[in-house]
């Protein structure tokens, strides 16, 4: 079947202002698209849908998730229910019931509900040789009995992803665990409109191969957290198949800490006198040099300004036509390092939700964590724009869920939640740059089904990213309303009405739009 899809408002992601158009597609790949709706005769068999109020724009791509960290919040018994830490433990002993011997994954106790935070002692009960781990639903803190501490090497505060290593390779080693959750998230992925995404592994890509056949065109970035990277391993990965729509793209490397808990390597001096960290900068060179060398694309996470510095500098030293590396996170990216990056191509990886992290300007962290600084040092999305930096944008989820609304608000224009004062917004990032940031991958998207079958040039290296156009795969995102002329409140209500994967309606809202077909 033929469909014809219209909007006053579609963004096709080359960088052109949204438009009054249509676009046309049949199976899997856009046969026209074009400005104003004059599609002509309408053949037996084509359908019209109105999305005339509707904002349409390509697919998404989140460059930065972590699928094995979201399983390890979201995986397993459903504590959600419970009143108290007694009803927990009853629903926990049933499992154990059940499941004799198992490890119990938990998650979504409400911690400020309990209004106590539930000691060990109530687990250790149960079992003292069962691991039992459970996290609150706001993933602020764990529940765990002695034995799974002893097991995972974490405590009731081990919340960063690297810290809970030992349980994610455990949980990733469930190939029924893996794919019931990967089924969740990817739902929550297209809910969002994402078609394809960057994911974090750790160590290897072995998650993957549980998931032979996705939605989600997925590449994966390894980072090495319980061993040592290992390159054989990587050589293999550039040339296996791992899914029809999943392939292996390049090495995370963490570079610094968290600038708002003073562990970022910064230029400056922390006003609480913590010392920014020591980071051995010439073993990252030294790996990003072996690397690349191997045609492997690195992406180095950079809080500090001193450390976004170093690492342009050392990306842009090993760059080759067969590796795209970038730089994540970003949060103090300098005028200096921006125009590395342009000038080598490296990729710029931002968080646009993260200033959704801070509540309203006076619950800031930023004007207060350097002395002698007012905070405008964070988030200059301006010296990207500025120098031509190829952006992509990504949640690092599960810190955030993709939410474009949500980024146009904190990076575009720079609103808190609470109060009328905005964020420096002579340094934000123009909202036309940011929604083009959520459809490329710096030239790293994987495949679409066009390129997959040859209709148009493969994408890595190319750093368009996804666009609609005569050829690209009918990929597609549809908005309730227009996502670039609305006022803040209303932007703050918009949602995802439809999701389309090669043609394929793969998601729809259950709030109520009117599309009338003809």
């Amino acid at each position: 079947m033929t469909t014809i899809i219209r909007s006053r408002h579609i963004f096709d992601g080359t960088g052109s202002d949204p438009f009054q158009g249509y676009l046309e597609y049949s199976g899997p790949f856009i046969t026209r698209i074009g400005r104003g709706w004059d599609y002509g005769p309408i053949e037996t068999g084509t359908r019209v849908i109105r999305h005339d109020e509707h904002f349409i724009m390509p697919g998404l791509h989140d460059n930065h998730v972590f699928f094995s960290g979201w399983m390890a919040a979201n995986a397993g018994l459903d504590l959600s229910g419970a009143a108290d830490a007694h009803q927990a433990a009853s629903l926990i002993a049933q499992r154990l019931d059940r499941h004799p011997g198992r490890p119990v994954y938990a998650h979504g106790w409400n911690r400020a509900q309990w209004q106590s935070d539930p000691g060990r002692d109530a687990l250790d009960v149960l079992s003292s040789d069962t691991p039992i781990v459970a996290i609150d639903a706001s993933r602020s803190r764990y529940w765990l009995n002695t034995c799974a501490s002893a097991r995972y090497g974490f405590d009731e505060a081990g919340l960063a992803a690297e810290t809970r290593a030992n349980l994610i390779h455990e949980m990733c080693s469930d190939a029924d665990l893996v794919r019931q959750s990967w089924r969740r998230f990817q739902s929550l992925m297209l809910s969002r409109g994402v078609v394809s995404c960057k994911d974090i592994v750790f160590d290897d890509c072995d998650v993957h191969r549980f998931l032979d056949d996705t939605l989600l065109d997925v590449t994966m970035y390894v980072e090495a957290v319980r061993r040592p990277v290992d390159v054989n391993a990587l050589a293999r990965y550039q040339h296996e198949t791992f899914g029809r729509r999943t392939r292996f793209g390049g090495v995370k490397i963490m570079v610094d800490g968290v600038v708002a808990d003073s562990t970022g390597d910064i230029s400056g001096a922390y006003t609480n006198g913590a010392r920014p960290p020591h980071v051995d900068y010439d073993a990252i060179e030294a790996d990003v040099a072996r690397l690349s060398d191997l045609g492997v694309s690195c992406c180095l996470t950079a809080e500090g300004d001193r450390a976004i510095d170093r690492c342009a500098e050392i990306l842009a030293r090993h760059t080759n036509p067969r590796v795209r590396h970038s730089i994540s996170d970003l949060e103090m990216v300098t005028d200096r390092a921006a125009r590395l990056m342009a000038e080598s191509g490296v990729v710029a990886e931002i968080y646009p939700q993260i200033l959704g992290l801070n509540a309203s300007m006076d619950d800031a962290y930023m004007p207060t964590s350097i002395a002698g600084h007012d905070g405008s040092r964070f988030f200059h999305y301006s010296h990207l724009v500025d120098h031509g930096v190829t952006v992509t944008s990504g949640t690092d989820c599960p810190l955030f869920v993709a939410d474009v609304p949500d980024s146009l608000l904190r990076a575009s224009r720079r609103v808190f939640d609470r109060g009328e004062v905005t964020w420096f917004p002579r340094y934000a990032m123009p909202q036309k740059d940011l929604l083009r940031s959520w459809v490329r991958g710096g030239g790293d998207l994987p495949a679409s089904a066009a390129a997959r079958s040859g209709t148009i040039s493969a994408l890595p290296g190319s750093g368009r990213g996804r666009v609609l156009r005569r050829g690209a795969a009918a990929s597609l995102t549809v908005f309730d309303r227009d996502l670039m002329g609305v006022g803040n409140d209303e932007l703050r209500r918009a949602r995802v009405l439809q999701t389309y994967v090669d043609g394929d309606l793969v998601f729809e809202s259950e709030l109520p739009h009117h599309h009338p077909s003809l």
